[in-house]
């Protein structure tokens, strides 16, 4: 992982404007010190928004320092339907990733507590018709799930910030796949904050900034991998 300087790391504290506010009670500051807790990279639900559009609500406001964000952006799938998608992403300082025209897309979903593969498969499948997707003034590019929609199949029937995901063999492979169908997730960690995942792998979060994203330029695989 990318470890940015102090110096650095000050100035996107800095850019964290007021006093940090938790999208769940037990997430830890990523601005302050790191948690001492483990594993590192435990990945917190969130759940008890009450709509989709109070989680989006918050998870953009908390990303806005950083990106310049554009809601509910229209386009047309590539068999001719028009969709919508509910943000994309533009870094405000994309000189330093990889691509300087990288964008990405952003879909919100509020989960049932005890979501059935029925419902799992649907929301991932509608991600995936997305990336077929140009978008107005964007084309086509990724798109991240919020909450990350391997999460799903953690169906622990009790939050616990000290389990990580990662190490469930069936969440890992939902990942790779994912990133495999131009899926990438967006999520809360424990020691990191928000965060964006391509494959499982850091791309940017609010406490390291851009890490993966300096050397990935995040567009769509076509066919041969």
């Amino acid at each position: 992982m990318y470890d940015i300087p102090e110096s650095e790391r000050q100035r996107i504290r800095g850019a964290q404007a007021g006093p940090f506010v938790p999208l769940v009670d037990w997430e830890a500051n990523p601005f302050a010190d790191p948690p001492r807790s483990q594993p590192y990279d435990a990945e917190l639900p969130l759940r008890g928004f009450a709509s989709e559009k109070a989680l989006a609500d918050r998870v953009l406001a908390r990303l806005e320092p950083w990106f310049v964000i554009d809601r509910e952006v229209r386009g047309t799938h590539c068999c001719g339907k028009h969709l919508r998608v509910d943000a994309m992403l533009r870094p405000r300082n994309a000189q330093v990733w990889a691509d300087p025209d990288v964008a990405f897309g952003v879909e919100f979903k509020q989960p049932p507590l005890q979501a059935g593969e029925n419902a799992y498969t649907k929301w991932l499948a509608q991600a995936v018709d997305y990336t077929h997707v140009d978008w107005d003034n964007y084309g086509h590019r990724l798109i991240f799930t919020c909450p990350g929609a391997a999460a799903w199949l953690d169906t622990a029937p009790a939050p616990n910030p000290h389990a990580d995901p990662n190490r469930r063999r069936d969440v890992h492979i939902a990942k790779r796949l994912a990133g495999q169908l131009n899926l990438g997730e967006l999520v809360l960690r424990w020691s990191s904050g928000l965060t964006f995942l391509l494959n499982g792998e850091n791309i940017w979060s609010e406490r390291f900034d851009v890490s993966n994203g300096r050397s990935w330029k995040l567009r769509r695989k076509i066919g041969s991998r």
